[in-house]
């Protein structure tokens, strides 16, 4: 009797143990649900989803649109974004639950600029004092140096120990008084032009011109002086009685057969007389008498 009742006692102790252990499991399965249920996916990368049960969708607080999870602020971020359930992360400049403040950072106790500070909304600007200019920076201020007072004809500029001094444009110097500036004669300078064209002067520059016969035309794709045959147009100076003939860049006059000269001035050439013929010319006009008016 006594062994049957130790075996049935034995029996109900495993029973016990199982009973307690199945309890635990499902206690333990039932904390992992609720926790799934109230947080976020662990691992997913995605804010705002979170696990029902077997279901997932987007938690409480966010919305699903066109597939992904956004959060919900009731009333919307005015200079900034919402990030999570009714929480906005305000853009540079602005402050407040819903970014609606603006920030005025010439209040601040570290001051943004120099000098003068001007709040603008959602930011600022800095200006300088009469006598000082802005920096590339955009917040300090350096004094000016003034080149009104050496009256520089363009300009003027400063070399790093702080001296000024007058500047010219290219093309043209300082003159004698340090202030002023003259031009460059560049055509004095040496050949700057090709071969066939002249050196003109100009203010500041100078430019390259087909010489004196010559004129500009393309040739071969290419812009060039080529030779001006002045006997074709016509822009000789020859006489009338003597020929053209056109060199390159130039030209020369020929008088024709029956006159003479430098050929831009021909003179007909006179026949021979002979003596007889003298003489009676020279008869002839002593016969002729001068005819005197009667008073």
């Amino acid at each position: 009797m006594d062994k049957m009742t130790d075996l049935m006692l034995q029996f109900l102790g495993v029973i016990g143990h199982l009973i307690l252990f199945s309890v635990a499991h499902h206690q333990e399965s039932f904390h992992r649900l609720l926790k799934d249920t109230l947080d976020p996916i662990q691992g997913h990368g995605q804010p705002g989803l979170c696990n029902y049960g077997w279901d997932i969708s987007c938690c409480f607080g966010w919305r699903n649109v066109n597939g992904l999870c956004q959060p919900v602020c009731r009333k919307p971020c005015v200079n900034g974004k919402c990030v999570g359930p009714d929480k906005c992360s305000c853009f540079t400049g602005y402050r407040g639950p819903h970014c609606d403040e603006d920030v005025n950072e010439c209040g601040l106790l570290e001051r943004p600029c120099s000098q003068r500070c001007m709040n603008t909304p959602g930011s600022y600007r800095c200006y300088c004092e009469s006598g000082y200019s802005l920096n590339a920076d955009g917040y300090t201020c350096t004094k000016e140096r003034d080149c009104f007072s050496m009256r520089c004809q363009f300009g003027c500029q400063f070399d790093r120990a702080g001296a000024a001094r007058c500047l010219c444009p290219p093309g043209l110097r300082l003159a004698a008084d340090s202030r002023t500036c003259e031009d460059v004669d560049e055509c004095k300078e040496g050949d700057v032009c090709p071969s066939r064209q002249t050196c003109k002067n100009t203010f500041g520059s100078f430019v390259c011109v087909c010489a004196k016969g010559f004129v500009m035309a393309t040739v071969k794709n290419s812009v060039e002086c080529r030779d001006e045959n002045e006997c074709l147009t016509g822009s000789h100076t020859c006489s009338r009685h003597a020929r053209c003939v056109n060199m390159d860049g130039s030209y020369t006059c020929r008088c024709l057969g029956d006159f003479f000269g430098d050929g831009y001035t021909c003179w007909p050439r006179r026949i021979p007389q002979s003596r007889s013929i003298h003489y009676f010319n020279y008869k002839l006009s002593k016969r002729i008498k001068p005819i005197h008016s009667s008073l």
